[in-house]
């Protein structure tokens, strides 16, 4: 039987806030994290980091990553899976998961565990209730540099990696023709699913790194029925530029990443 850890407040959206320009805090001094804050606001995400090198007393293991991923991705999304593997005491609050290129070091920084963890084979679990700001069919569109997969009420609606983890066991593209070129990798457009204006549903984003050393994560939102604007680049054709999924509004300049995408869509609604 899947034991799924249950969406309690600690795991729901809390506050509302921007994250780009917002400190996440280390031991002795505030660090801007485009992986979250942790100071706990209103509207966000909940973000939680685990060590796949460790076990929560500090004990080397063998990571296994990809297989691990795989593992917990095809569980159904059971944290059990990844329950012997060291885990932030502390979470991070997020609107959005955007993070442009930047050492992969970042990540074990933003949960204050810059001394404790190497950036290398680690995982970032997203969480929330949320629902969207009108009734529709979406999908998400996204990728991660390395891996990044998409769960709505425990079912994977995406997958879309990068390099050696870019296929996966578990989950197949619906449409692989459609899959949108960005830079030096492909963003996959992930599985339909309705939703209602109102009513949540729980969302799971994870976000991860093998090698320890750039990393970069986007992840946008489509809803059916929407024409979007083409952006035709000379060296990738052209590409649907599409909007963030955010849970709070938030500008940001997209002029510099490798993906097109715009912050200027419908914001998402975050339930406590």
């Amino acid at each position: 039987m899947i034991v799924r850890l249950p969406f309690l407040a600690a795991a729901l959206c809390v506050g509302a806030m921007s994250f780009q320009a917002t400190p996440a805090h280390s031991a002795d001094n505030e660090i801007p994290s485009a992986f979250g804050s942790v100071s706990n606001p209103g509207s966000a995400l909940i973000g939680i980091f685990y060590d796949l090198k460790q076990t929560q007393k500090r004990e080397a293991v063998d990571p296994k990553f990809l297989e691990t991923y795989h593992s917990f991705i095809g569980s159904g999304w059971d944290e059990n899976v990844l329950s012997r593997f060291f885990r932030a005491t502390r979470p991070v609050y997020t609107t959005q998961i955007y993070v442009p290129y930047m050492g992969a070091g970042a990540a074990p920084r933003a949960f204050s565990l810059q001394d404790v963890v190497r950036p290398t084979q680690w995982l970032v679990i997203y969480k929330g209730q949320v629902s969207p700001p009108e009734d529709g069919t979406y999908r998400f569109v996204g990728v991660a540099d390395d891996i990044m997969a998409v769960a709505v009420n425990g079912k994977t609606v995406l997958v879309s990696n990068f390099g050696s983890g870019e296929e996966s066991p578990t989950w197949k593209p619906p449409e692989p023709k459609s899959a949108i070129p960005g830079g030096p990798f492909t963003m996959q457009r992930g599985d339909w699913f309705n939703a209602r204006k109102g009513e949540p549903i729980d969302l799971e984003v994870l976000i991860g790194e093998f090698p320890g050393n750039l990393f970069g994560a986007w992840l946008m939102i489509e809803k059916q029925g929407v024409d979007y604007p083409v952006k035709d680049d000379p060296n990738y054709g052209k590409r649907a530029v599409l909007p963030l999924f955010q849970v709070a509004p938030q500008t940001v300049d997209s002029s510099t990443q490798p993906v097109p995408f715009s912050s200027d869509g419908p914001v998402w609604t975050c339930h406590q």
